[in-house]
């Protein structure tokens, strides 16, 4: 077992250098490879580059509601962190500052703010989050984190944040997270941002009579639930663009 060990860890060294340079899906590695990095990262976990950054003291229990997306607790996933990919990592999303943050150990260990622009991408509980930055993309979207809701021919993507409103009741101060969310669309290299029913009609305006069809015999309303007619909409386009 011993020398199976340290044959596989050798293996993964190999591997991890080549993947500074170019990243390589672990769903193509082999199962001695796969396991190795696993062991790898079980037992060097502090020392990873992946938990440079700055520290995360949290937020301030009498703020009503909580900065994160979806819940405070701690979620496993993958993150893609220049351009390595390291998976089974403790992480939740702050909508706040628009900031990844992790930590080696769930209870009792450091909790990381990375650098957003070194984070490619990250993933937790099938949400996925891309990092967009307009010097590098030919957009007119502000840098940071993108939900990737459907990815295609027409892909949708949702912009999460979340503000601290403030207002007074008597002589108490009373503050909440409030979370906004925008909606764009990117079809032949073309972003769209999304307000109403028609901005998407317009990006989708090949098949406009086709969409306006399928949207009435579903029941879709973009004004009643954006999301939902958002992602419905596309995957019935991207299938049908086959």
């Amino acid at each position: 077992m011993a020398k199976h060990s340290f044959a596989s860890l050798l293996l993964f060294a190999v591997h991890f250098v080549q993947a500074q340079q170019n990243f390589i899906d672990t769903g193509a590695l082999g199962g001695d490879t796969a396991y190795a990095r696993q062991l790898y990262f079980a037992q060097r976990a502090e020392e990873l580059t992946i938990y440079n950054g700055v520290l995360h003291i949290g937020y301030s229990p009498s703020i009503e509601g909580h900065a994160y997306f979806e819940s405070s607790a701690w979620q496993k996933g993958f993150v893609i962190y220049n351009n390595v990919r390291y998976d089974n990592i403790i992480m939740k999303y702050d909508l706040l500052n628009d900031q990844l943050i992790v930590t080696p150990k769930e209870q009792g260990g450091m909790f990381i703010g990375l650098l957003s622009p070194r984070v490619k991408q990250f993933s937790f509980s099938a949400f996925t989050f891309i990092y967009i930055d307009k010097t590098k993309q030919n957009t007119f979207l502000s840098p940071g984190f993108y939900q990737q809701l459907v990815r295609g021919k027409l892909t949708v993507l949702a912009k999460r944040a979340k503000v601290i409103s403030e207002k007074i009741e008597g002589v108490t101060l009373l503050r909440k997270f409030q979370e906004k969310v925008k909606y764009y669309l990117l079809k032949d290299n073309q972003w769209q941002a999304v307000n109403r029913k028609k901005d998407i009609l317009n990006v989708v305006k090949d098949r406009r009579k086709e969409i306006q069809k399928f949207l009435l015999k579903n029941k879709l309303n973009y004004r009643k639930d954006h999301e939902k007619t958002l992602i419905a909409l596309a995957e019935f386009y991207n299938q049908s663009s086959y």
